[in-house]
């Protein structure tokens, strides 16, 4: 797990760049995944932060975050990304501990997806051509044939690159609440809240044309497969 945060020799930083290293390790997150969700526990749970450790450090950005991805796991660090740039904002300190508490006690509301057993779904589509990011989380309610329906979405900008892992500038505008029947499609008639601008950062440290691994400046660390579009 160290050798994500540890500066390699050329020799041994090629070796773990091979691609039959690379899909090798990917292939073992995304089976520690599926395994935390058949049997959620906190040494699985380990596993998995492991297995990302492993992947970081083969230090492969061969594709751009741009796309459609569903959150297949999500979980809060005990510390900060010590690469965010601190702020004095006392609006933002409000917004810090705000997002903190969600993981504490409302994992789905925070996007946060320790394991398999809430049921809620999270996707996210990111353009910097257009500088736009949603957030989608849908929520099965219990005993009700309905889904709740949460969007967050901001603007986003690349920030630079922290060594050789790109550095985005997330903001996010706006929230929305919307109550659906199970199986309908979104409707016009959400309750829309608009933000106080939260500021954050998502540093990359792996991404290619199927998984993205991202830590966020709170602290966070998400796993996300990439979604095809529908042939048509």
């Amino acid at each position: 797990m160290l050798l994500a945060g540890m500066l390699l020799p050329p020799a041994t930083a090629l070796a773990l760049s091979a691609p039959s290293v690379v899909q090798q390790r990917k292939r073992a997150l995304l089976s520690s995944v599926a395994t935390l969700k058949r049997s959620p526990s906190g040494a699985a749970r380990d596993a998995v932060l492991a297995a990302v450790a492993d992947l970081e450090a083969c230090s492969v950005t061969s594709a751009p975050p741009d796309g459609r991805w569903a959150l297949i796991f999500s979980t809060q660090a005990e510390l900060p990304d010590a690469s965010r740039p601190r702020t004095s904002s006392p609006v933002q300190g409000l917004i810090d501990a705000t997002y903190a508490a969600f993981f504490k006690v409302a994992p789905a509301l925070a996007g946060a997806q320790q394991d398999g057993r809430s049921g809620a779904s999270n996707e996210q589509a990111l353009s910097l051509d257009t500088g736009v990011v949603e957030n989608r989380v849908r929520i099965p309610l219990p005993f009700l044939p309905s889904i709740l329906e949460i969007r967050v979405d901001g603007r986003v900008a690349e920030a630079g690159a922290a060594e050789t892992e790109p550095l985005l500038d997330v903001t996010f505008t706006e929230c929305s609440f919307a109550l659906q029947r199970s199986g309908a499609r979104s409707s016009g008639g959400a309750l829309r809240i608009p933000l106080p601008s939260p500021v954050g950062t998502l540093r990359t440290t792996h991404c290619d044309d199927e998984v993205r691994v991202s830590r966020g400046g709170r602290g966070g660390v998400f796993v996300l497969k990439r979604l095809r579009a529908a042939a048509t």
